[in-house]
């Protein structure tokens, strides 16, 4: 008899861990439940992951949770060097990552594993004058991946239905246990809750989470494309007052992601113009060789095209990977609370939630 599994959430983390369930079992009869998909005509904030950078980029870890999670980085890095040669349409690309730091941190001088750890061709830049022209005084090169999420999300997505036969329900729910009272669902189902911020059994969400505002530009790059410098690389700066700002090239001409903004409990789900505005100040002058010039005025200036808004899934302790057993013997595999990490911990975290859920199909077999 089959074991029926069904994923709640259809984010980057639960279209993964929907892919990896259905190669690892056979037995087994996978839906997915969510309220937005990757093929919606139009994406809300609370559906993150559709707005994604989406890049790798290393850090030391300064925490325990985060000295736990940066394996599964190095996981998800592993299977996207496969994805990349085997399935290149996923939109999987490996590129130069560049990070240029104003006023390094001692963790970054001290060069830990968490940070240098698996990442092919690390070196320093020492070069002083390039650090001088990055207005840096730490920087590091290493060979990282970049996505382009609507194409990748929906590569995740075709594999379920077409290769796999994966059911899909849309719902709004307010609690797990709701998904029990739909028809087509088992009473024996295990539920893999990929909510982003942690929907719980009886509702509500995980007191424990809470969103982090990002919001980021998308520009068309002067012409032509491939002759520029952000074409294969993605670069991160970081500066004196604390600010953050990057630019990660979207495979498959999807444009250059310029961003952006970390504003814990901001829940402001438009563009807000001032936050446009620091952005494009700070990368006039980081990135100036992403701006186009008015054939008229002589003016230079970024082709925005597009102002992305999402919510990362933060949560205090970190990730949640965790089994729970409710009313009497319902069981809940929890993934959620990744925060801006979703795509880096993809595929990692699928496979410590498949760990799980082998020995929950082991144990009910005996």
């Amino acid at each position: 008899m089959k074991q029926d599994i069904v994923v709640v959430g259809a984010g980057v983390i639960g279209l993964t861990n929907a892919v990896l369930i259905c190669e690892q079992h056979k037995d087994v009869n996978v839906t997915v439940i969510a309220r937005y998909f990757p093929d919606d005509s139009l994406h809300e904030p609370e559906y993150t992951s559709a707005w994604a950078g989406a890049h790798f980029r290393p850090f030391p870890s300064k925490n325990e949770a985060e000295q736990k999670e940066y394996p599964l980085t190095r996981l998800t890095q592993k299977h996207f060097r496969k994805l990349a040669v085997s399935n290149p349409e996923s939109s999987v690309t490996f590129v130069t990552g560049e990070d240029f730091l104003e006023d390094p941190p001692q963790n970054y001088l001290d060069l830990p594993k968490s940070y240098v750890e698996d990442m092919e061709d690390f070196e320093i830049v020492h070069d002083k004058n390039e650090l001088a022209s990055k207005r840096a005084a730490f920087g590091a090169r290493y060979k990282t991946w970049v996505v382009n999420p609507p194409i990748y999300l929906n590569y995740l997505l075709n594999k379920l239905n077409v290769e796999h036969g994966v059911k899909f329900m849309r719902a709004n729910l307010t609690s797990l246990k709701q998904v029990y009272s739909i028809p087509e669902i088992s009473s024996s189902s295990i539920l893999i809750n990929c909510t982003g911020q942690g929907l719980q059994y009886n509702g509500g969400y995980d007191p424990l989470s809470f969103p982090i505002r990002g919001q980021t530009l998308l520009v068309r790059p002067p012409l032509p494309v491939k002759a520029g410098p952000y074409f294969s690389k993605t670069t991160t700066h970081q500066g004196k007052d604390g600010n953050w700002t990057f630019c990660i090239n979207r495979p498959f001409h999807g444009g250059v992601i310029v961003g952006g903004t970390k504003q814990p409990n901001d829940f402001y789900n438009k563009p807000r113009q001032s936050d446009t505005d620091a952005v494009l100040k700070r990368a006039e002058k980081i990135f100036p060789e992403l701006m186009k010039t008015d054939e008229v005025t002589g003016k230079k200036y970024f082709d925005v095209f597009k102002t992305n808004v999402g919510f990362r899934p933060a949560r205090n302790g970190g990730v949640r990977i965790e089994l729970e057993n409710v009313d009497g013997g319902r069981r809940i595999l929890h993934a959620y609370g990744l925060a801006g990490s979703g795509y880096e911990l993809s595929y990692g975290v699928a496979t410590e939630v498949d760990a799980l859920l082998k020995s929950l199909i082991r144990e009910s077999n005996l």
